[in-house]
């Protein structure tokens, strides 16, 4: 876990620069109003978003919620939050260090205990799921969103794609795995959804930071299959001269009975 970690830091601490000023790279409106759609909100609700990054669903999550703890491993991280959370003038929004495999909080603190886009960066996504189930309230819901599998025929391509272009990628899960876990975990699935996206190749490796030899080499991947090559995973086109990759999006929550 602690190879995983590292590099997970190195990676998020370069990467936490290129944010844009509103924090809204990967959380426009419209993606965060399908991500909260099927969680219950309330005024009183206390609520734990872990492996934050710079808080955008913290930030999200900030107008219908009494408070929340935005709980992260990287300090570069959250200092970009603190910024976008001061500039905002939230008020109920705190930063914590921890890694999110032991989450520094009592069983049953939290009314609402969430993730976005970490679990394909976790070495194993169990017993992270095990510490938000743990420290959610009876009653209260887990949501994590994250990227999928797009198609299970080409998911060792599209891993090995998806690590290259950012070497802090362990592997993406099904949407499945997900259910089996909460599942596994004592969480009664409330709702599990996917959505497919249109990403910018360029826009993704620059902002991922990927090494010159990596961006070749994809690049070659999907010209390759562009021209009737081997399957990358990626399902790429082409409109005019901007590639684009398919991503696929799992807003899954859960209730603890």
């Amino acid at each position: 876990m602690s190879n995983t970690l590292e590099r997970n830091q190195r990676a998020f601490t370069g990467q936490s620069q290129g944010f844009s000023r509103d924090g809204e790279t990967y959380a426009d409106a419209e993606g965060l109003a399908w991500m909260l759609k099927d969680l219950p909100v309330s005024p009183d609700a206390e609520a734990l978003d872990v492996a934050t990054g710079t808080g955008e669903f913290a930030r999200a999550l900030a107008p219908h919620v009494a408070s929340v703890v935005g709980l992260d491993a990287t300090d570069a991280m959250m200092e970009q939050g603190k910024k976008f959370v001061e500039g905002a003038g939230i008020e109920n929004i705190v930063f914590r260090k921890r890694i999110v495999q032991e989450l520094p909080f009592e069983d049953e603190t939290f009314d609402i205990v969430s993730s976005r886009y970490a679990f394909h960066h976790f070495a194993d996504p169990k017993p992270v799921i095990s510490e938000m189930a743990r420290v959610c309230k009876t009653g209260g819901h887990v949501i994590i969103v994250d990227i999928v599998v797009p198609d299970a025929s080409t998911a060792a391509e599209y891993q090995y794609y998806e690590w290259l272009c950012d070497p802090s990628h362990t592997r993406c899960l099904e949407a499945e795995e997900f259910q089996s876990y909460f599942r596994l975990f004592g969480l009664q699935v409330v709702s599990a959804r996917t959505r497919p996206l249109a990403e910018e190749l360029i826009e993704w490796m620059d902002f991922s930071l990927t090494e010159k030899k990596g961006r070749e080499e994809i690049l070659r991947a999907v010209r390759g299959e562009l021209d009737g090559g081997p399957k990358t995973g990626l399902s790429p086109r082409e409109e005019g001269s901007t590639l684009f990759f398919r991503q696929t999006d799992l807003s899954i929550v859960g209730r603890k009975p």
